[in-house]
């Protein structure tokens, strides 16, 4: 493993040592994958410890070696001379090293072979120049239930033995430890393990190998472990070695910064399985560790939210972040999409590996994703083959536009990919809870702009003229409806059918009872909500009856009934149809007074992240542009000490935390708006804004040892779901910011401003890019070397490999 960078990480470190099995090398099981964490110790804590859960089996399953040298054991960290520390990691491999004594260095490399596999190869070094003995004992920690559970002893022929662990769940679990032998097999008191005595020559090197296999027998088991025994692992050592040249490694001049980019891109590769029954091309994982992958019904469709499909928003931030890194992977996260569209063009917002579907049409970011993936691969048959299924699925969006004003509606707020904006929010306490289908959207309007500007490109790329020149019309068409949704300064929602922007008020307040006789004029005209809450989670039979006067003065009547609500637990909300001049009578027939009615009218004035996301479209004009890039950029509204926020801070219910209120930092939106700030000329503010994040997530690392869902968006700490993807470093905006794009060990796209600061480089496919204030150099693999100004963004070719 001479290739793979050098670390020296420490406890103190960031780390995020979770191992799983890499889906380019090895099988993944989509309904029993086992994952594993490796933990460092610090003080009196043990050195090493390799965990899991199986996916949910046992509370906590841990193997633990104890060295025996001298009449002294080595298991607590400060026993070692120099406790471990990391040197070395890939895909579903990790490498420590540590000092045993001032004589005897040692060197664990752990290995996930597969989802039911996972093994170590401890290799202890004898600097003396006289033979020494050294024994491992491996054992195990077993909890299950809130009780600690003995292993057993697993007798083998020959003399030797192995480590049953038991029954967890539908698993017998075994250790085998290549030679190994029972440890005090006959004391009742102590715990079983088994073990290995080894004398090592003076100068020469012992190696100690195990295997865990976790299958439904413990001969299944056995087996399992036997087999991955005796495989030459130097071969697969290299062949990991060999597809860890193509993650992006990068040097920023910051130790810490790179630790946190080089275990993100590692557990992005962690999240991806293989093709299961329902997905024909490989998939991910939001969160793949320990505690998931485990699948009761035996076919994936109990599994969680995590791993339940592949959600839009975390498609983007994966399917580019892995593009140039397994094109295979990154395709096919798209092809799966398009293996679930309907004939009319409908694809569902998360189809899963096990055929889960949630029933809404998917966020409009296909092609956007298409053609992004083809700037690193540069495929153009992949281009050919979704170009249609793409088209279709950007004519099945414009459908969707109940007022045919050409500015189509979501038709749920999960469709967004953030349920928390303050406009809407239904499903919360806080929230407004105006119903998002009557209501016209910059975002949407932004992502329909994006996917007709990509599928145009596409089709100018394929020669399709007729496709471009229909999309092209699309464009302008999308533009003009966008335009109509700027207000006072920036980007607004607007009423779908008034088009109007309006602010909100309170009309009745905490009151009970089923008749109410508010006779509000409400100018301009808008639209009410109705909320009904309290009754000890049951729902009322409830029918709803509005009276007043409609926006062109006319006398009208509005009923809905109890079905016509949004219920969460004892909570409903009913955004009226009818955009009302006046609301004279509310009746409320079957409520009792043990509900409270509140009444109000819309406001659509509020602002979120929403209104600057038509800056990633890169439809707008440029001073527009401007003008969103200094909103964002305000302090008082987006700006963060750790990114761009959900909502404004003035917004009443802003929550730096998102715990009771909309905020917090996620990395799809700042991907977004960083992609925006460079295609409107400003990569500054993009590197500014995307290492107030890196610093947030560097920091999540060293004190959580995982990213995770989000960040708090004014303190440097995680929250949400740990080790969700949605968390990672965007890796693609990240090298957009670098200016850095490695196609292949012969080609590469670079240019651009340089605005990251320090001098960066990039190893990647056996390429190394370097960039600074002073210029631009790439090192091919041949030896070839190009030396260029920072100015526009151009292609290198090395000559040698033509």
């Amino acid at each position: 493993m001479t290739k793979l960078r050098r670390w020296q990480l420490n406890a103190t470190d960031p780390l995020s040592l979770q191992l799983a099995a890499d889906a380019r090398l090895c099988p993944t099981d989509y309904t029993d994958d086992q994952a594993w964490e490796l933990t460092l110790g610090t003080l009196d804590s043990p050195a090493l410890v390799l965990a899991t859960r199986y996916g949910g089996r046992a509370g906590l399953v841990s193997l633990l070696p104890m060295w025996n040298h001298d009449g002294r054991a080595f298991y607590q960290a400060q026993a070692y001379a120099k406790p471990p520390y990391v040197t070395g990691f890939a895909p579903g491999y990790l490498r420590v090293q540590a000092t045993l004594t001032s004589q005897l260095a040692l060197q664990a490399e752990y290995w996930v072979m597969e989802s039911h596999a996972v093994g170590a190869r401890f290799t202890v070094a004898n600097a003396h120049v006289e033979p020494t003995t050294v024994r491992l004992d491996l054992f195990a920690h077993i909890g299950m239930s809130g009780k600690e559970m003995p292993p057993r002893l697993l007798p083998l022929p020959g003399g030797e033995s192995a480590l049953h662990l038991g029954k967890i769940g539908n698993l017998h679990p075994v250790v085998a430890l290549a030679g190994a032998s029972a440890t005090d097999a006959d004391n009742p008191l102590v715990t079983p393990k088994i073990g290995r005595t080894v004398t090592i020559e003076g100068r020469q090197k012992a190696v100690f190998q195990w295997v865990h296999a976790g299958l439904h027998s413990p001969n299944e088991s056995l087996t399992l472990a036997q087999h991955w025994l005796k495989q030459d692992w130097d071969k697969y050592f290299k062949r990991i070695e060999q597809a860890a040249e193509a993650l992006p490694d990068i040097e920023t001049g910051d130790a810490d910064l790179d630790a946190t980019i080089a275990f993100s891109t590692q557990q992005l590769v962690h999240s991806a399985l293989k093709p299961a029954r329902s997905l024909p091309y490989h998939s991910f994982v939001a969160v793949r560790g320990p505690g998931r992958g485990f699948s009761p019904r035996g076919d994936g469709s109990d599994h969680d939210r995590a791993w339940s499909g592949q959600t839009p928003t975390l498609a983007y931030l994966a399917a580019l972040g892995l593009a140039s890194i397994d094109a295979t992977i990154a395709q096919g996260i798209v092809r799966n999409y398009l293996a679930v569209q309907q004939p009319d063009g409908w694809i569902d917002w998360k189809p899963g590996l096990a055929g889960q579907q949630q029933g809404s049409l998917c966020l409009p970011i296909l092609a956007r994703l298409a053609w992004g993936i083809f700037q690193y691969t540069e495929d153009t048959p992949f281009l050919h083959e979704v170009f249609p299924g793409l088209l279709k699925f950007f004519d099945r969006w414009l459908k969707l536009d109940a007022d045919g004003d050409g500015l189509p509606e979501w038709q749920n707020e999960p469709q967004t990919g953030y349920v928390f904006f303050p406009t809407f929010a239904v499903w919360q306490p806080w929230g407004q809870k105006a119903d998002i289908r009557l209501v016209e959207t910059p975002d949407l309007l932004a992502y329909l702009l994006s996917e007709a500007k990509s599928l145009k490109e596409i089709a100018y790329f394929l020669r399709n003229d007729e496709a471009e020149k229909q999309l092209n019309e699309a464009v302008t068409r999308l533009q003009t409806a966008l335009d109509s949704l700027w207000h006072e300064g920036r980007y607004a929602y607007r009423d779908r059918d008034s088009h109007l922007t309006t602010t909100g008020r309170p009309i009745i307040t905490d009151a009970r009872g089923e008749e109410f006789f508010p006779a509000e004029d409400l100018t301009p005209p808008n639209r009410v909500i109705i909320e009904i809450s309290g009754g000890v989670n049951l729902t009322p039979r409830v029918t709803l009856k509005l009276d007043g006067v409609d926006a062109n003065g006319q006398p009208i009547s509005e009923t809905a009934t109890q079905a016509d609500f949004i219920w969460v637990h004892s909570r409903g909300a009913y955004t009226s149809r009818t955009v009302f001049a006046r609301l004279d009578r509310v009746t409320l027939e079957g409520l009792s007074r043990v509900y409270r009615v509140d009444i109000s009218s819309v406001d659509t004035t509020r602002l979120d992240i929403n209104a600057l996301l038509p800056l990633w479209s890169a439809g707008i004009p440029p001073e527009r542009a401007t003008a969103l890039a200094a909103l964002l950029t305000d302090p008082a509204h987006f700006w963060r000490p750790t990114g761009v926020t959900m909502c404004s801070a003035t917004d009443p219910n802003f929550d730096p935390s998102n715990a009771d209120g909309c905020g917090g930092v996620w990395p799809f939106w700042l991907t977004l708006l960083g992609e925006g700030l460079i295609e409107y000329n400003q990569p500054d503010v993009a590197a500014d804004m995307l290492k107030r994040l890196l610093a947030a997530q560097t920091a999540s690392l060293k004190e959580q040892k995982t990213l995770s869902e989000f960040y708090h968006s004014d303190e440097s700490h995680g929250l949400g779901e740990p080790g969700n993807i949605g968390g990672f470093v965007p890796l693609h905006l990240l090298l957009r910011v670098i200016g850095v794009r490695v196609i292949s060990a012969r080609k590469v796209w670079t240019g651009g401003p340089f605005v990251w600061g320090a001098p960066v480089a990039v190893r990647q496919h056996g390429v190394v890019v370097r960039r600074s204030p002073d210029g631009t150099r790439v090192e091919f693999p041949t030896g070839h070397v190009v030396e260029l100004a920072n100015d526009s963004w151009q292609e290198v070719i090395d000559p040698k490999l033509a």
